[in-house]
């Protein structure tokens, strides 16, 4: 007994305090208005996108907003008095509807999407509807369409539904599941929680307005409309008390060319090309049923378009993204290997270094020796990042025209040739057989690169394969008759020989093209070459090697087409 009085207490306090607050609303009737040529309304709104809602920077905006602006703007101009709109927030919609209802002041009116029912009509005024009332049947984008009635309930029963509580969607959905009670809902807070709800479960359905179905396929949701049990009232209109007296000034609103003129302009602007034609035309008359089937089936196709699409460039985008992360990487571990073999490099030689500044006084030619060993691994060094640049700036080409088999095979050639490099990095010297398998791996990578515009063979005789020659030596040579023996040649039958054999004493190397008829390969002298710094390397080579050895290397370009080298070194 005791809780069933503080209970009514409580009850009573609530409804004191409701009635407190809705007495401070202004509203003046219309009668005291036109007497006075000036006054002011409340108007009451529980926010909904696009009806009504704040915009970012505070401004109150919306079709509902618009379209209340506008008719006080009508009033001023027809009947020449001065009207002021006091809007109020009520988050709560049950509540702001009972504010009307009990509301004493008769200029007060209440905007949130509000649907005309015969129950709410026994105890509110409506405006004039502004837009039909349609409330669709809603189920997630991945579900087949339902040919009928019968086929929907049916699918139902191993789905649950959706809705918003003391709403029509709540009331229509309570009547398609009196033929499916086995169908557990979920009540939400708004219509947009409903259709994200619907789009994020493939085994969800419930009911929306067809205005909020449309915007949440223009906001991307995975949402489709079945064309069975869609439930049909008056239509959305503004409220204001039962017994106001502003009912004349709003049906003659609302029925005036103004109004027709200035929808259109406000619901173009919020609802978009499409969706305007359905609220303004009230397409869902039943005589033009056939044509606005076909209306609304466009509206979504073009929306489902816009979504491919939009989906299309993400993925593109994505692609592009990821070729760059995946470039980038590449290039970071190349630069991150170059510097680490500087590193390595640049540690070795300080330790040498150390080590030989303390016997320079007693072995003064023997630090000399080992100075230009030293540069000559410095010069060598060299030759690493010009052709890390060279490989990178092909990677990078390929990478960008989306060529993943050249990509491949390049990547395979060049993580073999790397490889070599690294092995040989410690020492100026190695063997023709291991300097012709370098020649080899590097000739191939430029084969991939020029897309097999010409051919080559590298050979040794075998009373040599196991002497001892410079590292790489030779290449910038081998650089320079491929670009200007075979790569300026207009077909693809350009052919490069390499050949180590030896002759009085000496290994004597050869590289011979077959240059086009009447372009002989040029020629080429000590330190001519300035503008090339893989050939400037190659003299710096050649000249601490020559000082050591007392002129053991040189260079020939007297037979046309063709360069020799000889040099003379010990046996490994």
């Amino acid at each position: 007994m005791k809780k069933v009085l503080l209970i009514g207490l409580a009850v009573l306090w609530k409804l004191s305090v409701f009635a407190q607050i809705t007495a401070s609303y202004q509203g003046d009737s219309w009668k005291e208005v036109l007497r006075n040529k000036q006054g002011t309304v409340t108007s009451l709104w529980n926010g909904i996108d696009p009806f009504v809602f704040k915009a970012s920077d505070g401004r109150l905006m919306g079709v509902e907003y618009e379209v209340m602006e506008a008719f006080v703007r009508f009033t001023e101009k027809k009947y020449g008095l001065k009207l002021a709109v006091n809007w109020v927030e009520n988050p709560d919609f049950q509540q702001m509807i009972a504010a009307i209802k009990n509301s004493k002041q008769a200029g007060v009116f209440a905007w949130g999407y509000i649907s005309i029912t015969a129950e709410r009509v026994k105890f509110l005024q409506f405006t004039p509807p502004y837009m039909p009332d349609l409330n669709v049947l809603v189920t997630h984008a991945n579900r087949a369409l339902y040919k009928s009635p019968e086929a929907f309930l049916d699918g139902a029963k191993q789905m649950h539904s959706f809705a918003m509580n003391n709403t029509t969607m709540a009331e229509d959905l309570a009547k398609l599941r009196s033929r499916i009670p086995q169908v557990a809902t979920t009540f939400k807070n708004n219509d947009y929680e409903i259709a994200e709800a619907i789009s994020q479960d493939e085994k969800a359905f419930g009911y929306l307005p067809l205005s909020i179905y449309i915007v949440a396929l223009q906001r991307g949701l995975k949402v489709k409309r079945q064309p069975v049990w869609a439930v049909k009232r008056p239509g959305f209109a503004g409220i204001y008390p039962q017994k106001s007296d502003w009912k004349e000034p709003v049906d003659a609103y609302f029925e005036s060319a103004d109004f027709q003129r200035d929808f259109e302009q406000i619901a173009r602007k919020y609802l978009g090309a499409h969706m305007w034609k359905l609220v303004f035309l009230n397409v869902m008359n039943d005589s033009m049923r056939n044509q606005n089937d076909l209306e609304l089936l466009q509206i979504e196709k073009d929306l489902f378009a816009a979504r491919v699409i939009e989906a299309a460039q993400e993925s593109e985008f994505q692609r592009d993204v990821r070729n760059i992360l995946l470039l980038t990487g590449v290039f970071a571990l190349v630069l991150m290997f170059v510097f680490y073999l500087r590193y390595r490099s640049k540690k070795h030689y300080s330790e040498v270094l150390r080590t030989q500044n303390e016997l320079i006084l007693t072995q003064k030619s023997e630090i000399e020796r080992i100075n230009r060993d030293l540069q000559l691994r410095v010069l060598q060094s060299q030759t690493t990042p010009h052709f890390v640049f060279n490989a990178l700036h092909t990677f990078r080409y390929f990478v960008s025209i989306n060529e993943r088999k050249s990509t491949l095979a390049y990547l395979t050639a060049l993580s073999e040739c790397m490889n070599n490099l690294l092995q040989q990095s410690e020492t100026t010297f190695c063997t023709v057989e291991e300097e012709c398998q370098l020649m080899t791996q590097c000739l191939q990578l430029e084969k991939i690169r020029y897309a097999d515009k010409f051919g080559f063979e590298v050979q040794y005789d075998q009373a040599v394969k196991d002497w001892q020659i410079p590292t790489l030596l030779i290449y910038p040579l081998i650089e320079t008759a491929l670009h200007r023996g075979i790569l300026v040649r207009k077909d693809n039958d350009g052919f490069l020989q390499i050949g180590f054999d030896y002759k009085n004493g000496y290994i004597v190397g050869c590289i011979e093209v077959n240059a086009p008829t009447g372009e002989p390969l040029v020629g080429i002298s000590n330190k001519s070459e300035t503008d090339n710094a893989s050939l400037n390397l190659m003299w710096q080579r050649m000249e601490l090697y020559n000082a050591a050895q007392a002129g053991t290397i040189t260079v020939s370009t007297s037979v046309p087409n063709r360069y020799e080298i000889r040099y003379r070194v010990l046996k490994s």
